[in-house]
Formats: structure tokens, C-alpha cells, sequence
């Protein structure tokens, strides 16, 4: 209910600003304000920081001064100040849409209509404005550190204005590239197969919370009772009082565990996500991969977007794959995530494993699937072993 009372707050707003009664724009002003007050408070101060007061200020100057100009001084004033009012109010409008609104709610309301492309620029561009506040207020601190004067702050302004266009261009990438790994392909170049695995794909997944770590843990510890070597990484959540705060990386191999990643807003998050990386954990898995012996079980948890785009656990993956193939590789990823990884994937056996679907199967079914690989192989080592006895008792006779 109280998000319904801020949305017809602010639309009246939005409305009132561009009303022709003088009244109007400031009233809308405040009905923005106050309803801003009470749904997020943080995107109120947002505009009361240095850096859009001074863009909202030099917009206002620049439309009243063409007003003035053609009009005379005070429709000039006037001008300037509704121009004010008006950005403000958008302002807040968009900053609190930008943080209740999805991305995908947009697309399938703009899909219904005929517009998906519209749509998902639209909803890309609201999910991105929070990230683009916080790089803008980075960027000037900063611009204002680095300049010995105001003089000088104010001539390294195109300066600025690169690094701003250069750190939107990241961010609309980011987007784009998550967008892509949910599926919405229209603003990027299809994905290639990216990940060579000439050894069976085993992909656990589910969605986030449905207990793919948990899961993965008594698979590990059956085939481990089997007699199967596995190696790799795990990534158990860190708890605190109760609360994830973030997760751990652990080598199965030998047991120890680093902090890889803690939760934060997705604002101040790194790679596009809600996560801040920690050096040690990210070493910790390359070693993981590194050391993962030839013919294991390699066991990856999990991929996720940033892998998927490049980055993160990929690169020594890659690598562990191409030195050391291993017998099975078994990857964790969230279910949105399965198109995406498939696409990237050049595997000649893949099987995905819902462990939200399965249940309890969904153990047994991965341990029997990694049994009957290295039943095949154990049989056709036998074969081998044979087939070279036999030319080898040949050759003794014929001696």
C-alpha cells in the first residue's frame, strides 16, 4: 500500500511540473519531495550533493539565458527557475523508480504493447541510473582532489566529462551483458562457445536459496566415499548471527577457505554485481582450479554472471581444462543462468540437475551419473589393457 501511495504521489508530480498555473511546479515540487522523504531518503540527499546541484544549476542558467535572450529578462528568470523545479523533480522521480522498478516488470509491460526493444533499454537505463549517481559523485571527488584550485577544477571539466562518458559506457555494458545472461539477447552479439570441455558436463543448478551448495556438499561427500578423487571449489555462504553476509571459497582438495565475496548495495557493488571481491578468496580459487590433478571430478561453484562474461573463476578454469582434463566436470549455476552457460559451453555430454525440481534425486542422479562415467572408463581401460596383453603375448610367441 505504501508503495501505491508513493506511486500516485509522484506521478501527480511529475504532472504538476508541467502544469501552467506558476503554483503548480512548486507544489508538485513538494509533493516530490516530502513522498521521497518517506520512500528513500538516501535518494533526497542525492540531490542535494554538490555535483547535481551544480549540472542542475548550469542547465537552468543555459535555458533561461535562450529564453532571456529571446523573450527578455524576466520570462528569462522565469524560465531558468521552472526549468530548476522540473529537473528536480524528475530527479527524485527517477531515483525512486529507478530502485523499486525491475528491469523485467518494464520489458514485459513495453512487450505487451510491441516495443521488448524499447522496453528493455528503458528498464536497463532505470536499473543503471543508482550505479551512474555513484560513479558521477566518485568522479568528482576525485576531479576536486586532484585540482590545486577552483581555476583549475573548472578547466579540467572536459577531462571530467570523458571520465564520465567512459564509466556510463561501462555501466550500460554491464547491463547489457547481465541483460543477456537472462536471456535478453537484442542488444548484444549472440555469445559464442567460450568453454572447451571434451569431458562430461554435469550442471547443477536451481534458483538462488534452493540449496545447490547444500546439495553439492553430500555429493561431494558420496563420491569422495566411492573412491573418486575430486577437486575444485566450493563456495559456501558466510553467515553472521544468523544473516548471510556474504561467501567463502573452500579448495576441496585441501580443505582451506579464504572470504571471497561480501554483500553490498548494487550500487557500490563490483562487476555489475551486489558484491565486493576479496583478493584472497579469488587466490584461493585459481590455486583450487590450478592444482586440480588430471582425470578428477572437478567440481566448480558456482559460475555466475561475471564468469559467464570473462571474468572471475573463467580464465582458470579454462586453463585447468586444457592442462589437466578432468573425468567429469561438474558446474553450479543459478537456473536463469543455464541458457547462457550452454551457449557458452562446447561439451560432447552435458546434463543439468534441478535441484529444486529433483529434490533429494538430484544427489543420486549427479553420484550416478560420475559412476557410470568412470564405470565406462574403468571398462574401457580394461580393453586397452587387453587388446595390448594380447599383442604382447603374440610377439612372445612369434619370438
Amino acid at each position: 500500500m505504501r508503495r501505491g501511495f508513493a506511486s500516485v504521489a509522484l506521478g501527480l508530480a511529475c504532472i504538476s511540473v508541467f502544469l501552467p498555473w506558476w503554483w503548480a511546479p512548486f507544489a508538485g515540487c513538494a509533493l516530490a519531495v516530502v513522498t521521497t522523504a518517506w520512500v528513500d531518503r538516501s535518494v533526497l540527499r542525492s540531490a542535494f550533493r554538490l555535483g547535481f546541484i551544480l549540472a542542475a544549476v548550469f542547465a537552468a542558467a543555459v535555458g533561461g539565458s535562450a529564453v532571456a535572450w529571446a523573450s527578455g529578462l524576466t520570462r528569462g528568470f522565469e524560465a531558468g527557475g521552472m526549468l530548476l523545479v522540473r529537473l528536480l523533480v524528475l530527479w527524485l522521480v527517477a531515483g525512486v523508480v529507478s530502485r523499486s522498478v525491475d528491469a523485467d516488470a518494464v520489458l514485459g509491460v513495453f512487450r505487451k504493447m510491441g516495443f521488448e526493444r524499447l522496453g528493455l533499454v528503458f528498464g536497463l537505463a532505470l536499473n543503471a541510473l543508482p550505479r551512474l549517481v555513484v560513479a558521477g559523485r566518485q568522479v568528482w571527488i576525485a576531479h576536486r582532489v586532484r585540482a590545486v584550485s577552483r581555476i583549475e577544477a573548472w578547466k579540467r571539466l572536459p577531462v571530467l566529462a570523458e571520465v564520465l562518458l567512459a564509466h556510463t559506457v561501462r555501466i550500460a555494458d554491464d547491463a547489457a551483458g547481465a541483460a543477456a545472461l537472462r536471456g535478453h539477447s537484442s542488444l548484444v552479439r549472440p555469445p559464442k562457445a567460450t568453454l572447451q570441455c571434451q569431458a562430461p558436463v554435469i550442471v547443477l543448478t536451481g534458483r538462488p536459496g534452493s540449496g545447490k551448495t547444500t546439495a553439492l556438499e553430500r555429493i561431494i561427500d558420496a563420491l569422495v566415499g566411492n573412491g573418486s578423487d575430486v577437486a575444485g571449489l566450493i563456495q559456501p555462504g558466510n553467515f553472521r548471527n544468523g544473516t548471510k553476509v556474504g561467501f567463502l571459497v573452500r579448495d576441496l582438495q585441501t580443505g582451506e577457505e579464504a572470504p571471497l565475496a561480501r554483500k553490498t548495495s548494487r550500487e557500490s557493488g563490483q562487476h555489475g554485481t551486489g558484491f565486493l571481491f576479496d583478493e584472497k578468496g579469488l587466490k584461493l580459487a585459481r590455486q583450487a582450479l590450478a592444482s586440480a590433478p588430471e582425470g578428477a571430478v572437478l567440481v566448480v561453484d558456482e559460475l555466475g554472471p561475471v564468469e559467464l562474461r570473462g571474468k572471475g573463476h573463467m580464465p582458470a578454469l579454462r586453463q585447468a581444462l586444457v592442462s589437466r582434463p578432468p573425468r567429469v566436470l561438474i558446474l553450479v549455476v543459478r537456473r536463469h543462468l543455464v541458457p547462457a552457460l550452454l551457449a557458452a559451453l562446447s561439451a560432447t555430454d552435458a546434463h543439468v540437475v534441478d535441484v529444486e525440481s529433483e529434490g533429494d534425486e538430484a544427489v543420486a542422479r549427479v553420484v550416478g551419473l560420475v559412476g557410470e562415467v568412470e564405470e565406462s572408463k574403468g571398462r574401457r581401460g580394461q580393453r586397452i589393457r587387453e587388446v595390448e596383453e594380447s599383442k604382447g603375448s603374440k610377439g612372445s610367441k612369434r619370438s
